[in-house]
């Protein structure tokens, strides 16, 4: 509370006496609730964040996906720490808001937009309109509607115009005492600007920087949000214009280029000059002489002017004399100097954490110089309940802030006394609060999970080109089938060997189907000098190799897999599980039966079951048409006729995505 506040008043003290009269008894009660409401007031909001701590500790950013590394900046991986929220955020940046426990701090850094082609997705959500100057930053987003403050989001970013979030489609916030959320939505906020002048041919710069075009031009790809356009051409007079670009929209914007030989106006025997004003800070008008002026260039004929500004004690008032010659054109490049003035801030604690908004945090009382006009200021220390105060600096006056902070029985911020869960002073100061219990812990994961399979888009897979690998788990028949390998491996055997276009993947909000169609034309050979004799139920087969009479024994594995199961996406990368069968052959031909010495080709029948796991890395994740790796592994189980296989399988995949198509521009 400050501690220039009214203290409570008499009439609500104890010695108020029974025989006052009936008006100066309502009078007081009147007195009494303004003064409760007020001090309710001041409580600070339990949902919100009370201060943003700025530590010694870096943010390496590695694994971080929305933010763009900063590495081809500065050649180094961490992030820039922030002090407090920005008042304003260049479009294209954004600021990440991380949890350390009962610790928040802010890192500033570049949007990067392939943040949003990555699965699961990124939402996007818009500020709150009541939000001005980051403060949205102040308040803690959840998943949603909780009783449990300390469930927020760990991770969340911000720009001047949306809050950024990974997995969740809607997110909640509580603001005084109430409950409000915001639904989110995908894709890349971008907008289109056009810029055109007359004449064509200027450099656009943007907060500048060059694009490297020249009007007319449009420039595609803008992370929606306000910017400063400049356009430079020769011999003309440089144009700024702050344009905003909304998300999802076309803005065409035109500029006129004041050239330094314009064509001036002649009246009579008298020329006119020309008199260029500059953008002012301030919504206020220019006065020259005393009409007010609302247009930016002035016809006036030559003589001498009064030109008036009032900078509304937030700038220096302009009150000069300008000169305006025949036939020529004058920029009057007016200096706005800011004004400021002193502050004071004393607090109790002595050494509580100040905190004004855009400048560095501070302990202790100081005074400081700060701009003239409307601040926040924060004060904050551990154990205690946090304050914010606004306040007003006047040119040329000192004004005073006095804070003091009352005592927190819950440091750590869980909802609990800490005379209860003796947290932090048991287990650490700052990072000792007790982790969320498993069942907390599996409810979290469990709604991750539910609104994954709410939000995975329809895809279909066919594989490309690739690798199969199989090992039979029957030792007697490894080594039969080994005397084949002898000879020419690889090609499309369904053995040791390459696939092409025979896998077919479905997959739909978590759950999967795959088809696998076993590739056999080539076989395996038999090659080798010596002759081999396979014993069967019914008959006995001699199996040998000549050349000049084109016996050329093989065995061959047709098959047809189907499986069914789930696949869980991360970023560009799946995980999946399946349960799945196989109808399989093994078919050997060409080899002599001993009863009447003909050439035969035998059937065996070899059905088994098997689970699957499956690994896929796609190489994007916004075009309708992408290409993916996958590794597959099948472990056998259950009866066989023949033998079981263990089974692995590795190569490129295509993968469609029917949403990307609608999507497409």
């Amino acid at each position: 509370m400050i501690w220039a506040s009214a203290p409570l008043p008499r009439a609500c003290g104890p010695w108020t006496v029974i025989d006052m009269s009936q008006r100066f008894l309502i009078l007081s009660m009147l007195i009494c609730l303004a003064w409760a409401v007020m001090s309710t007031a001041q409580l600070p909001d339990p949902y919100s964040i009370s201060v943003f701590n700025v530590t010694e500790d870096v943010f390496v950013e590695r694994d971080n996906i929305v933010i763009r590394s900063p590495r081809h900046i500065s050649r180094s991986d961490t992030l820039t720490e922030i002090p407090s929220p920005p008042s304003f955020i260049r479009p294209g940046q954004v600021v990440m808001r991380k949890k350390y426990g009962a610790d928040y701090r802010l890192y500033l850094g570049d949007l990067d937009s392939a943040a949003f082609r990555t699965f699961p997705p990124i939402y996007s959500f818009p500020i709150p309109s009541w939000s001005r100057s980051g403060q949205a930053m102040w308040y803690r987003i959840y998943t949603k509607q909780t009783t449990n403050r300390n469930l927020d989001l760990e991770t969340v970013f911000f720009d001047n115009e949306r809050i950024y979030v990974q997995h969740h489609s809607k997110i909640f916030y509580s603001r005084n005492d109430e409950w409000d959320v915001i639904p989110g939505v995908t894709g890349t906020p971008y907008g289109e600007l056009h810029v055109d002048s007359d004449p064509p041919g200027a450099d656009i710069y943007l907060y500048g920087r060059s694009t490297g075009k020249r009007t007319p031009a449009v420039l595609k790809n803008l992370i929606g949000g306000r910017y400063e356009v400049e356009l430079f051409l020769s011999d003309y007079r440089f144009q700024r214009r702050s344009i905003h670009v909304p998300a999802d929209a076309k803005v065409t914007y035109s500029f006129h280029m004041m050239s330094d030989f314009d064509t001036l106006h002649v009246l009579g025997d008298r020329q006119h000059g020309v008199l260029v004003l500059p953008f002012p800070p301030l919504d206020s008008a220019y006065r020259i002489g005393d009409t007010i002026k609302a247009a930016f260039q002035e016809d006036l004929l030559e003589g001498d002017y009064r030109i008036t500004w009032n900078g509304g004690g937030i700038y220096e008032n302009i009150d000069t004399v300008i000169t305006i010659p025949a036939g020529q054109m004058v920029y009057f490049n007016a200096p706005f100097t800011r004004l400021s003035g002193l502050v004071t801030f004393q607090l109790s604690p002595h050494d509580a954490l100040l905190c004004i908004e855009g400048f560095p945090c501070s302990p202790g009382g100081t005074t400081v110089e700060l701009p003239s006009g409307f601040h926040t200021a924060r004060v904050s220390r551990f154990g205690f309940e946090p304050v914010r105060r606004k306040f007003i600096v006047s040119h040329g006056k000192r004004a005073f802030v006095r804070v003091k902070l009352d005592g927190n029985n819950d440091r750590d911020g869980d909802g609990f006394p800490d005379s209860i869960d003796r947290c932090p002073d048991v287990y650490g100061l700052y990072d000792g609060c007790p982790k969320p219990d498993f069942k907390t812990s599996a409810r979290l994961k469990y709604e991750e999970l539910v609104d994954y399979m709410e939000t995975e888009p329809f895809s279909f897979s066919v594989s490309a080109i690739g690798h199969i690998s199989r090992t039979p788990t029957n030792r007697h028949f490894n080594n039969f089938l080994s005397t084949f390998s002898g000879g020419l491996a690889g090609g499309l055997n369904n053995y040791q060997g390459i696939t092409v276009g025979n896998m077919y993947q479905v997959s739909y909000r978590g759950f999967m189907a795959q088809l696998e169609l076993g590739q056999w034309v080539s076989g395996v050979r038999f090659r080798r000098p010596d002759t081999l004799t396979l014993n069967t139920k019914n008959d006995r087969y001699l199996i040998w190799h000549d050349s000049l009479y084109n016996i050329d024994p093989a065995v061959f594995f047709p098959s047809t897999a189907v499986s069914a199961g789930f696949k869980y996406r991360l970023l560009n990368y799946s995980v999946g599980y399946s349960l799945g069968f196989q109808w399989e052959d093994i078919v050997i031909d060409q080899i002599e039966r001993l009863s009447d010495n003909s050439f035969q080709r035998v059937y065996f029948d070899n059905d088994w079951w098997f689970h699957e796991v499956m690994i896929e890395a796609d190489m994007f994740m916004d075009t309708f048409l992408t290409p993916a790796l996958y590794a597959k592994f099948k472990f056998p189980f259950g009866p066989t006729m023949r033998t079981r296989w263990h089974v692995f399988q590795a190569g490129l995949q295509l993968r469609m995505r029917p949403v990307n198509w609608k999507r497409r521009t």
